[in-house]
């Protein structure tokens, strides 16, 4: 091999490693890049990395033409007490779930401090359910009917956007069995939690101000009768409601 020859073969090779390099640092890339979140009207958007200290500072409303946007803001809490924009998301789901249509909000290890701020229009009804050390165990999003929805992470600082757009799809009436009684939150949830009810009777908690409702959805009025009568057998107080699917439970 002549030297001219032989110094080509070397930058060619060198050349062939920089490009094998650079795709290898181009399909790191892609790999890390989430895909754009599409609307979907079932299951839940889930992500964020474990993180501490984070505090929900500020829930934000916008109208759009065809949706409406909630918006997240979170802070991370320093030891002297101070607030800073957040750099990572905590551990989160949001999930659609059906008669009342809502979302339900799980935050991992978020603080909810008392002077959060809140747009107050164009909202949509919301609670926060916090437990005693004042981290937030779970946020109900009421929305007015079927609803497409969709969740994206929002970086520096760090955001959650969760949009939510309303569907022209029928109605049901629905029964519903609900346990009386009055109930806190934290009691509510707890009796959900812990206690033993009969087979395929999983009611949900509803938390709607002052009003804390513990009841499960049922089509058939039929099914409807046999729960509230084995809830009654094992000591429980119940009654079957009826109602539109996209109304709210009285009590």
């Amino acid at each position: 091999m002549r030297p001219d020859e032989y110094g080509v073969t070397i930058m060619l090779n060198r050349i062939a490693i920089f490009v094998a390099c650079l795709l290898a640092l181009l399909l790191v890339l892609a790999a890390a890049e989430k895909p754009p979140a599409q609307f979907q009207t079932v299951g839940k958007f889930s992500g964020g990395t474990a993180a501490e200290n984070i505090a929900l500072t500020s829930v934000r409303f916008g109208g759009h033409s065809d949706f409406t946007r909630m918006v997240l803001d979170f802070s991370t809490r320093l030891d002297n007490g101070n607030l800073v924009d957040a750099n990572a998301h905590p551990v989160y789901s949001v999930e659609y779930r059906e008669y009342p249509y809502r979302l339900v909000l799980k935050l991992q290890d978020v603080w909810f401090p008392p002077d959060i701020e809140v747009a107050a229009k164009p909202a949509l009804p919301f609670s926060v359910v916090a437990r005693e050390d004042g981290t937030i165990k779970e946020m109900q999003v009421f929305l007015r009917g079927p609803a497409a929805f969709k969740v994206i992470e929002i970086d520096d600082p760090a955001k959650l956007s969760i949009d939510v757009k309303p569907l022209k799809t029928a109605v049901p009436d629905v029964y519903t069995v609900q346990l009386t009684g009055s109930y806190s939150a934290t009691e509510a949830f707890a009796l959900v939690e812990q206690s033993t009810f009969p087979a395929g009777y999983e009611p949900s908690v509803l938390v709607l101000g002052d009003l804390v409702v513990v009841e499960q959805v049922i089509l058939d009025p039929a099914n409807a009768s046999k729960l509230d009568a084995a809830l009654r057998d094992m000591g429980y107080a119940s009654v079957i409601n009826e109602r539109r699917g996209n109304e709210l439970p009285q009590q």
